[in-house]
């Protein structure tokens, strides 16, 4: 973060030569302190600042905590009403940007907790439950990092839609100069987590062991020493050997309190978050409220076209209750609509109880064989030990036992089929955990697709830092007297965002393929209908389009508003009513391509066209009339298009 330098203390004098002693060397009398010392030579002097950024590329909870006291002043409301100003909004970029630095840090603390390799243990159903458990981490984490860019977006846009104001305000008022900046506080960048480390068992033996031998009675050392080789030896027989080593259960447990820690870590987020822009937010103005509520929910997944889905990410019709909903809701707090941080916590409470249950059925099993070996040994030293022989008498006959004997000796009273019960139960659960574990994965992929980029939450955080600092009162900060008369229609798209349901920001900026194709998905006019040309659904829209990002939505929908002036100027002289709509485009810009674009038909060959993305050219613009505004009218929306002719159309 560009910060003025804090004042330095002016470099203190060297002492002359021979200061501190007489002359011929003698010392000079130490000084005494004054009985009321004099003021400071520097009352104002402040310790430097700390350093931006440490050797990991993020700056220090002691530089984090600098910038927030050198931008914290009294909140909006401490004068009686209230009344955003720039400077709140550059403090709430940097708290923000705090919150993304302790979400990134969760993440690493989360892969070094679940550092306990091959923790499962050996058996198909332990290889099965790791490579599922990969998996599930694998998205987990990817989710997770997506979410840290999305706080990243936030953060940045608010000092970006703050140095834009300062600009505006600047030009109306005509101060020469360079307008009031500041940079956007360092935060994470862009960030990957994992892997995790592998719970399968990679070692090569079977590290067994037997630690019952010690409890089968009283045994001396030497012959312990004699059969625990043979006993090793006897578990062989049967499936015992099959899941030997065992899981480590307590590392097992770990692991799954590890997750659901990091679960309840994201909703801790989630609710700073709110706090945080809660800050910003007029809540007893019911649109600013309301934006802020949108807000607060988008960045965590939600859409204006989202729907319910169960559990296995199908789509639920009305009459069916239930599934998580994905659909932006104003009128809710943040708090009952946040569909990723959602999925996150309860993918971590149920990894935690499926990690448990795991660590359980080990348990069990090995307690199982466990019993069963020491009967099985205690007999066979009955069977070494015939009655009214010494210890002393036997250690001579010892040596004539082979170690086959005791093998066999072991094994005929060795219970195979409970012991083969015990670990087919075992792999059994441990298969079951997987599948429990797989069951996870349809709700991640979703959230993991649905959670913003970094630029989508860029745009959306300059629109509402910017509605946030004209207190959500409709007007346009760039224009200038004289402009609309002389046909100048200068517009941003930022302070406009939710005026007359503008939704550039919202909908048409940073979108990924992916959010494309799930925007045709779920945004329907009519429901799947198998065997129709609409199988996978109707789309409301005909296409699905995205900006890269607000500063390419900006520009480019002012080179169409420029190109179009005329049409614009005879639309205003013809006296519209207000809500009356005025499309313009152009077919190309000097800019290239304008962005990516689906069309609707795409969905009728597949349920999910995200491949079928494209780049366009085009550039259509909607506007809405309200005599309130001058101009007088609004950016309903802009998006990229395809305006070139199709073949057959």
């Amino acid at each position: 973060m560009a910060t003025p330098p804090a004042p330095q203390p002016a470099p203190s004098a060297s002492p002359p030569a021979g200061a501190g002693s007489g002359g011929g060397g003698h010392p000079s009398p130490r000084p005494e302190p004054d009985p009321e010392p004099g003021p400071s030579p520097d009352p104002d002097h402040q310790p430097p600042p700390p350093p931006p950024t440490e050797r990991d590329g993020l700056p220090s909870d002691a530089r984090r905590r600098w910038e927030r006291d050198q931008l914290k002043q009294p909140p909006p409301d401490s004068g009686g009403g209230f009344d955003v100003k720039p400077g709140h909004v550059y403090y709430t970029s940097a708290v923000i940007r705090d919150e993304q630095v302790d979400f990134h840090k969760r993440a690493m603390r989360l892969v070094h907790d679940v550092d306990h390799r091959q923790a499962a243990g050996k058996g198909s159903g332990a290889d099965d439950f790791a490579a599922a458990y990969d998996d599930v981490a694998k998205e987990f984490l990817e989710t997770w990092s997506r979410c840290v860019a999305s706080i990243g977006g936030v953060s940045v846009g608010l000092t970006v839609t703050a140095n834009h104001y300062q600009a505006a305000d600047w030009s109306s008022r005509g101060i020469q100069g360079p307008p009031p900046r500041r940079d956007p506080p360092v935060g994470v960048g862009k960030a990957s987590y994992g892997p995790v480390a592998s719970i399968k068992w990679t070692g090569t033996g079977d590290d067994s062991d037997v630690p019952f031998v010690g409890a089968i009675g009283d045994v001396p050392d030497f012959l312990a020493d004699l059969i625990k080789p043979a006993i090793e030896e006897g578990l062989r027989l049967g499936k015992t050997h099959e899941i030997t080593p065992g899981a480590q259960t307590g590392d097992m447990r770990g692991i799954g309190d590890a997750w659901a820690a990091a679960g309840e870590s994201a909703k801790k987020s989630a609710d700073a978050f709110t706090g945080s822009i809660e800050y910003l937010t007029d809540g007893g103005d019911s649109d600013w409220q309301s934006a802020m509520n949108a807000f607060c929910q988008s960045i965590w997944g939600s859409t204006a076209w989202g729907g319910r889905r169960d559990t296995d990410n199908e789509a639920l019709p009305p009459s069916r209750p239930g599934g998580r909903d994905w659909r932006t809701n104003p009128k809710e707090a943040p708090s009952a609509r946040r569909p990723v941080i959602e999925v996150l916590q309860k993918t971590g409470n149920e990894m935690k109880q499926i990690f448990h249950d795991a660590a359980d059925a080990a348990e069990k099993c090995r307690r199982t064989t466990e019993r069963l070996a020491a009967q099985a040994a205690k007999a066979t030293v009955k069977d070494m030990t015939p009655d009214g022989f010494s210890w002393e008498e036997f250690t001579k006959l010892s040596a004539y036992a082979t170690f086959a004997e005791i093998v066999l000796k072991f094994r005929s009273h060795m219970d195979k089929s409970g012991c083969d019960a015990a670990v087919e139960a075992c792999h059994k659960a441990f298969h079951e955990g997987a599948d429990r574990l797989r069951k996870l994965l349809p709700e991640l992929r979703e959230a993991a697709i649905s959670a913003p980029t970094y630029e989508a939450e860029e745009a959306r955080a300059e629109a509402f830092g910017a509605r946030s600092l004209t207190d959500f009162k409709p007007g346009h900060v760039w224009t200038r007297p004289g402009d609309t008369d002389d046909g100048v229609y200068t517009v941003d798209l930022a302070s406009t965002e939710w005026l007359e349901n503008s939704h550039t920001a919202s909908k048409h900026v940073g979108l990924t393929d992916d959010q494309l194709a799930q925007r045709l998905r779920d945004d329907l006019k009519k429901p799947p209908r198998p065997g129709t040309a609409w199988p996978y659904g109707q789309p409301k829209i005909a296409e699905a389009s995205s900006f890269q990002d607000m500063e390419s939505a900006q520009k480019l929908t002012q080179y169409n508003l420029d190109k179009n002036d005329n049409r614009i100027s005879d639309w205003i002289r013809s006296k519209p009513a207000n809500g009356a709509r005025l499309d313009v485009s152009v077919s190309e810009t000097p800019y290239g391509h304008s962005g990516r674009s689906i069309d609707k038909s795409e969905i009728q060959n597949d349920p999910f066209p995200a491949g079928e993305a494209r780049y366009v050219d085009g550039v259509e613009t909607r506007l809405v009339y309200n005599d309130d505004l001058d101009p007088p009218f609004t950016v309903m929306t802009s998006m990229p298009k395809n305006l070139t002719q199709k073949a057959g159309s």
